[in-house]
This record gives C-alpha cells, sequence and structure tokens, in this order.
C-alpha cells in the first residue's frame, strides 16, 4: 500500500471507533478527537474503555493524549496531527510541543490532567524512567527546521528542575505510523521472576562459559524439577498477567491429542513417577539466572538448589507445562507434594541477557525453531508468528472476528469467550456482517476465520487465477514467492474491511453451493471471475469500486448471483468443449477463451435498469 493509501485504512478504523463509541464519548464525532482513539488503541494496545482518561485536548499546541507503562518505567506525551497530505507543519507547532508542557509539568501547574501531572511527578525524578515526547502527524510532511529541532532536542538537567529521567522526542509521519501499525506495536513490558529449585547441587547441570573455559558457549541449565515448581511459576504468571508462552510457538492445543498422554500419566498414582523418564523435557529462555542455595531456595526442606529466573520465557513444552496446570489444579497444594513429589520432569534453561544477545545473534530466535522442529510444527506456525499477522488479528476482533493465526488460537479463543457476555459483545459488532452476506450464523465457530484461508481466498481474487490456489499451501510457508510477495503484503491491496467482506462472500458462496447441487456455484472460480474486473487497478480503484459493491446490498446480490450463474455456464461448456469431468476441471487452469465466451454471453441478457448498474460495475 502505499502510504497515502494507508490513510484510507486509518480513516476506515476511525469510523468504525465512531460507530462502536458513539454512545460513551460524545467527542468522538470529532475525527481529529477520534484520532487520539486511534493512536492509542491501534498503536499503544490501550483498552477503548480506559481511552478518554489519556486524552487530554485536541488543536493545541500541548499534549493530546499520554500513555504510562509503569513497570517498563515509560511515560509517552504525545501530540496528533490528523491532517490531509496537503497541509504543512510549522515549527512553531511542534517547538511549542517539545517544550511548553514539560514547562508547565515540571512547575505542577498542568491542569488538564490531575492523572499525568502525578505521572509525570514521579517519573522525572527517577533516573531509570524514559519521557518520550511522540509528535504524529497523518502526511509525509517534513521540514529541515524540524528534523533540526528533534534533532537538537534537549531538555537540560539541572538542579533547580531536578530532571533525573531521560527525556527524547521524535517526529512521525504517515510511514513511520503505518511502520508501527503492521510491525511492532508498542506494549507494556511485565517484569517477572521465578524459582525452580532442585534437590542438589548434583541434580543439576549447571554449564558457565567463564568458569568453565566454554567461552564460545552461553550460559545454561539442565535441572531436575518437580513438576510442583513448574505449576507454581504458571498459577505466579496468570495472577501477574504475565506471558509466560509468548514466544512459544505450539501453545497450549488443548486436552486432545499427545495432551491426552502426558494428563493419563500424571494422573496414574503409580506411573507418574515415571514421568521424567516418559517427557521430553520444558525449555525455557531467560534475561537472568540466579543461582540459589540453602535457605534461599524456600520452604521446601528437601530442596537445598536453584534459581532464580527473570522474565522466563516457555519455548518449548507448553503442552507440557499447560497439561501438567490442568491435573494439579484439582488438588491442594498439600496433597500436590504428598501425591507428585515423585514426579519430576527435564528443565532447560537458556540465559539471554543484553551481551548474550549481542554476541550470539539469532541464537534465541533458532532454538525456538529448532527445538520444536520436532514436535510436528510445520513452516506455517513460524511464519503466523509475525506481527504483521498478529497485528490483523487486532483488527478482525475489533470488528468481531477471531482470526485464527497461531495453531493454539483456537483453544485460547474457547477459553476466552466461555463467558456469556463476552460472546455477546463480539456477536454485536459482527451482525450487521452476517446480515448484509446472509450467512448463516451457526454458533460461535462461525465467527473464526483460520489465516491459511483467507489468504487463499485473498489470492484467489486479486491474481484473478484459479491456479494460484493450487499454490494456496505457500500462503503461509516462509521464502516462498507468494509468501514474500503477497501474504505479507496483503495490505497493499485491501483495507481491512475489505478483506472481511470478500471472505464473507467467499462463505456466502460456499453456503449456497452446500444448498443447491454441493457444486455450484464454485466458491473459488466465483472469487476469480469477480477478480477480473479489478485487474490492474490501484489500492483506490480496487477499495473504492469494493466499497461501493459491499455499500449496496441490491447491487452486491446482483453481482453474486450473475457471477455464481457464470461459474455454472463456464463448468458446463468447459466439460462439455474439453470432454472432461467436474472433478478434472477444477484442477486446471481456467481456460480464458472458455470464460470470456461466457462473460459475452450473459453480457447479452436483456437490460433493464437493475442490470445496468451491474453491467456499469463489471465494465468499470
Amino acid at each position: 500500500m502505499e502510504n497515502s493509501c494507508f490513510k484510507k485504512q486509518i480513516s476506515d478504523d476511525i469510523a468504525l471507533i465512531q460507530q462502536q463509541f458513539s454512545n460513551v464519548d460524545e467527542k468522538i464525532a470529532n475525527d481529529e478527537y477520534a484520532f487520539n482513539y486511534w493512536i492509542l488503541n491501534h498503536l499503544y494496545n490501550l483498552d477503548e474503555e480506559v481511552i478518554p482518561n489519556n486524552i487530554t485536548d485536541i488543536n493545541d499546541k500541548g499534549v493530546d493524549c499520554f500513555v504510562h507503562y509503569e513497570d517498563n518505567k515509560e511515560l509517552f506525551l504525545i501530540q496528533n496531527k490528523y491532517y490531509s497530505d496537503e497541509t504543512p507543519v510549522s515549527r512553531e507547532c511542534v517547538s511549542d510541543f517539545l517544550y511548553t508542557p514539560i514547562r508547565l509539568l515540571l512547575k505542577n501547574q498542568y491542569k488538564k490532567s490531575l492523572e499525568l501531572q502525578k505521572i509525570f511527578n514521579r517519573a522525572i525524578t527517577d533516573s531509570d524512567y524514559k519521557i518520550y515526547l511522540y509528535f504524529y502527524v497523518t502526511n509525509e510532511y517534513k521540514s529541515e527546521d524540524i528534523n533540526t529541532l528533534i534533532n537538537e532536542f534537549k531538555f537540560d538537567k539541572n538542579d533547580n528542575t531536578k530532571i533525573e529521567a531521560g527525556i527524547y522526542a521524535k517526529y512521525l509521519t504517515l510511514s513511520d505510523i503505518k511502520m508501527t501499525y503492521f510491525g511492532e506495536r508498542f506494549t507494556e513490558k511485565k517484569n517477572f521472576s521465578a524459582k525452580l529449585t532442585t534437590r542438589r547441587s548434583g541434580t543439576s547441570l549447571d554449564v558457565r562459559p567463564e568458569e568453565y573455559e566454554l567461552s564460545w558457549m552461553i550460559d545454561l541449565r539442565y535441572v531436575l524439577v518437580n513438576v510442583s515448581d513448574l505449576y507454581d511459576m504458571y498459577k505466579s504468571a496468570i495472577d501477574t498477567n504475565y506471558e509466560l508462552f509468548e514466544e512459544n510457538i505450539r501453545e497450549y492445543l488443548g486436552t486432545k491429542g499427545i495432551n491426552n498422554g502426558i494428563i493419563r500419566t500424571l494422573k496414574d498414582d503409580d506411573d507418574r513417577a515415571n514421568f521424567f523418564y516418559y517427557n521430553n523435557g520444558v525449555t525455557i529462555i531467560c534475561e537472568e539466572c540466579k543461582t540459589l542455595k540453602g535457605s534461599e531456595v524456600g520452604e521446601n526442606l528437601k530442596n537445598i538448589y536453584g534459581f532464580e529466573l527473570k522474565n522466563p520465557q516457555i519455548v518449548n513444552g507448553c503442552q507440557t507445562v499447560n497439561s501438567i496446570a490442568e491435573v494439579l489444579s484439582h488438588y491442594s497444594p498439600e496433597k500436590i507434594q504428598t501425591e507428585f513429589e515423585k514426579t519430576f520432569v527435564l528443565v532447560k534453561i537458556f540465559v539471554f541477557d543484553e551481551k548474550t544477545k549481542k554476541n550470539h545473534a539469532n541464537l534465541d530466535v533458532n532454538i525456538v525453531r529448532y527445538t520444536n522442529s520436532q514436535n510436528a510444527i510445520n513452516d506455517k506456525a513460524f511464519a503466523s508468528k509475525k506481527h504483521y499477522f498478529l497485528n490483523f488479528q487486532d483488527e478482525f476482533k475489533k470488528r468481531g472476528l477471531l482470526l485464527l493465526v497461531k495453531p493454539s488460537d483456537k483453544n485460547k479463543f474457547q477459553t476466552e469467550f466461555k463467558d456469556l457476555t463476552k460472546k455477546s459483545v463480539i456477536n454485536d459488532k459482527n451482525k450487521d456482517l452476517f446480515k448484509f452476506f446472509d450467512v448463516e450464523y451457526k454458533n460461535f465457530n462461525s465467527t473464526q476465520i483460520p489465516l491459511e484461508k483467507l489468504l487463499k481466498v485473498l489470492l484467489a481474487f486479486i491474481r484473478s487465477d484459479v491456479n494460484t490456489y493450487k499454490k494456496g499451501c505457500e500462503v503461509l510457508k516462509p521464502n516462498s514467492q507468494i509468501y514474500e510477495s503477497f501474504s505479507l503484503n496483503i495490505d497493499n491491496y485491501f483495507t481491512i474491511d475489505n478483506m472481511i467482506k470478500i471472505f464473507f462472500t467467499y462463505l456466502k458462496a460456499d453456503q449456497e453451493k452446500k444448498k443447491n447441487d454441493k457444486r455450484h456455484p464454485i466458491p473459488y472460480y466465483l472469487l476469480t471471475f469477480m477478480g477480473y474486473s479489478f485487474k490492474n487497478k490501484t489500492f483506490d480503484e480496487i477499495n473504492s469500486k469494493l466499497d461501493k459493491l459491499f455499500s449496496n446490498k441490491s447491487l452486491f446480490s446482483q453481482v453474486f448471483e450473475f457471477y455464481s450463474t457464470l461459474t455454472k455456464i463456464y463448468s458446463r461448456r468447459y466439460i462439455t468443449n474439453k470432454k472432461s469431468e467436474y472433478g478434472v476441471m477444477i484442477k486446471q487452469d481456467i481456460d480464458d477463451s472458455i470464460y470470456y465466451a461466457c462473460l459475452d454471453d450473459m453480457m447479452l441478457m436483456p437490460t433493464n435498469d437493475t442490470n445496468e448498474d451491474l453491467k456499469s460495475f463489471i465494465k468499470d
């Protein structure tokens, strides 16, 4: 997507925000005000419900909104300019933003947000804090004056102002906003620590590179750990809202398959003592691993050796840990100690501090990949971990749909939406979609869209060639031509709303096919034939035409029926001309000569006012 086209996506998102929060915030009808919602939610991951408390003002020279990540010790002071492509940004506007709010806050005179003043007072005297002044503008306007202001910005520390925190400034244009929107968004990092203990130092293999003259290795441990320790780590992570499995590829797929074996062993009074021999173990990456001895270990008198891990991530063994939690959660703490005292698991701990990350670039990423490579994990799982797709998941959710990006998402969403109130919130957002397309809502699974299926549907439409669907297995295959040129660039073709509506067109075709002869309309043919009328169009032209189509149910119904009929006529003529069969035909390339002959026949139908609109749409 050209950066100027990305403005269309922002505009669509703002319209959705205004629709969903018009009853909550009366100021939301103002686009400039709503843009603050967009920035705080789409770039900083703040929940919409708390956003009004973080907006201070608009259309002034000060702070429009702010974000405070307490655990990270980061405070963002933000000004947003929802400008057209041609609107310049004045040097004075940027200069005022860089200095005026800070001066008011330093004097304790900031009246627009008492909460911001309170946060600032605490942050400014803490040398660990970072205060960021971020100026966002929705165009590509830049000037030497502004560059100089930003590059030379410095708020001097002195005794009078008692400034200890670091203060930094940044000017971000539309291209910078887009990069964050489709990349790594801002988020608050949770700091978390956990203990893993073992009987004696002899039940831990400690590889200390400096002490053991193994300079080429990294700091690591292989530890015999009781399952109760892993369960305690799991519970503590949940209690503090820490993502213990953030870097894990497999994640938890529910109580089925391999998990049944794990759970069965743990539940067996006799066999659970053999758990250590059966299980492949758990792999953890952490930022720091502090050795504990004697009384430092804790209350378990049998264990006199262990480690305290800073920000651990379970990168392999998610199934094991979740299965342990599934079983142990049904026991009291006292029972766990007695019932599982002989149940151990091997834990591998890799320490990646900043120095190690620098000296062993990508080793942590490769550990994730290779420790999972023997566990039936294919490339699709690794490809779908990209922030690009995870951010689409966030956007779909705002529209009441659950994009299944990672293998564990189905199970995750089942757990997340057990609550009927949460389900009703999602369904309230998507009900108009199902109604417009007349797609049957069967159950909550109807809200779920597999990422691979979505990409295949969009591929069939935009490449206007059913043959591309044969390569559908490559849409999530890293380094494949389709993955690189198409899957990672779908924002170059469609807005998010139009991605969703094309997919619903597919769902409607598939539903009609099941109702009819189980063969027609052929969903991917229908999308491919529709796609012919979008060939060689720009992003703006594609989405303008789609907006027109999907905003008029009468027109959409005509277009859908036209292409639905076209798939039947094409199918019949192809089978006759080629002396072929349906099953053979759908595996072949589209025969353009047959397609255009069928299209010409369809276009020669008698005309009236309604199908004149249809023909205009097809020819346009």
